[in-house]
């Protein structure tokens, strides 16, 4: 009877021995799944820095380009000026103007017409006469053309003819041709010549007068 009693006690010892050690190996933490949470969690903040980075370059570059988009403005502001530069070149080459009144240069044509107004209206009439080298005028105003100018015998003048073109005869005189009616006899300077020069003949008007400089220089004469 106590020998049972004894088996019976070792048995349940056992068993009690073998829960134990059951119920420890349930309790024990899988290795392997520690293990495997620990990548995960370490990834995040790399993921995090990489994508700072990547946010960050985008706007460093988006940045640092825009000042070469500005620096382009002011190239194609400074060639604006140089349109404007060839203004005065064209200036230039006109010819001198004024209300209306241009100064022209007189072609032979111009002057041979002027010249064979005065021989057939000049009294006595004169027929060896030349205009006075750097002595003639020419211009316009409004469509209508004026001349001035000085006239000396030619070879073959008769006696009469030299003595037409003394005193008075040798100043200045001036011819208006209007359209359709050709170049005629206007006016001439008295003897002595008035001190304001062409700017006191009324048939010249005054703006061409001015740009003729009164017909007192040589700027204008041809």
């Amino acid at each position: 009877m106590a020998r049972r009693i004894r088996s019976l006690s070792c048995g349940a010892a056992l068993g009690m021995a073998a829960a134990a050690v059951v119920l420890l190996a349930s309790c024990t933490p899988n290795s392997s799944t520690v293990h495997s949470s620990l990548p995960n969690t370490a990834q995040t903040p790399s993921s995090s820095a990489a994508a700072r980075a990547a946010v960050g370059g985008s706007a460093g570059r988006t940045t640092a380009g825009s000042p070469a988009t500005t620096a382009g403005s002011p190239a194609t502001t400074a060639g604006s000026p140089a349109a404007t530069a060839d203004s005065p070149a064209q200036t230039a080459d006109s010819p001198a103007q004024t209300a209306g009144c241009l100064s022209l240069p007189a072609s032979p044509t111009v002057k041979a017409s002027v010249t064979a107004a005065y021989r057939s209206q000049a009294q006595p009439r004169l027929s060896h006469i030349a205009p006075v080298k750097g002595t003639f005028y020419y211009g316009s105003c409004d469509g209508i053309f004026y001349a001035g100018t000085r006239f000396q015998p030619t070879a073959g003048s008769t006696t009469a003819e030299q003595v037409a073109l003394q005193d008075d005869g040798a100043a200045m005189k001036y011819f208006v041709d209007r359209p359709g009616a050709g170049w005629s006899y206007a006016a001439s300077d008295g003897f002595p010549a008035d001190h304001r020069g062409c700017a006191a003949i009324t048939q010249i008007p005054a703006p061409l007068a001015a740009l003729w400089n009164d017909c007192r220089s040589t700027a204008a004469q041809q």
